[in-house]
């Protein structure tokens, strides 16, 4: 997988008036934490871990974390982030040092390649699991699990059960049907309700008209004699 670096530094403080005033300098504060260390407090630039985030696109990846004054980078992930609820800023990040001999339990995306046979004649996929849970030592953790859709014809579905990956174990339920191609039914129907609406809103206008142009029985007989009396 790829290598994610990043810096942090120790803070002696904490608090929530350090947290304010680390934030204010650009920095998140945070912690870091696991089975084969103490946990301590640290901070991160804010850029930099912002970049890290949209490079990525997400929070489950492996990180070489260089502590200043550490020789040895640190493996970490992201296990938890605060943001503040209206403005969407970092608030706090908890860093999780893992150990590269125990196996993680993540989540990893699912990505999908290829067009379905089926969606070419009409019918429509619908991606139903999006993310499998996982469990992996922190060497092996996907950067995404790539699902061939391409011979799919229309009724035909792959379940959890189908996925493999090297290395990984796929813990979701494997009964869950994670693609399915089906018929355009929906689309159909669809089209159908409107051409019997537009049917009989053609009809109704032709009553109308027809109405307009035939006068009521009598109406003409009284107009003549209205047209006799003037005279």
């Amino acid at each position: 997988m790829e290598e994610i670096k990043l810096t942090a530094e120790r803070r002696d403080g904490v608090g929530k008036g350090v947290a304010r005033k680390l934030r204010a300098d650009g920095r998140i504060p945070g912690v870091i934490y696991g089975p084969e260390t103490d946990s301590f407090p640290v901070s991160i630039n804010t850029k930099n871990f912002a970049a890290l985030l949209r490079s990525q696109g997400g929070t489950g990846k492996l990180i070489d974390l260089a502590v200043d004054g550490e020789d040895t980078p640190r493996k970490v992930i992201v296990r938890e982030l605060q943001r503040d609820p209206v403005t969407g800023a970092f608030e706090h990040v908890d860093l999780y040092q893992v150990s590269m001999k125990k196996k993680l339990n993540m989540t990893a995306r699912i990505h999908l390649v290829g067009t379905p046979e089926g969606v070419k004649l009409g019918g429509i996929l619908q991606h139903v699991v999006r993310e499998l849970d996982i469990a992996c030592l922190p060497m092996d953790i996907p950067d995404r699990i790539e699902l061939d859709v391409s011979k799919l014809e229309i009724g035909d579905s792959i379940h959890v059960s189908d996925i493999e990956v090297d290395k990984v174990d796929v813990l979701t339920n494997p009964t869950r049907t994670v693609v399915t191609v089906v018929p355009p039914t929906v689309i159909k129907v669809a089209e159908e309700i409107a051409a019997a609406e537009g049917e009989e809103a053609e009809a109704a206008e032709g009553e109308a008209v027809e109405g307009e142009a035939a006068p009521a029985e009598g109406e003409g007989e009284a107009k003549k004699e209205e047209g006799g009396e003037q005279k």
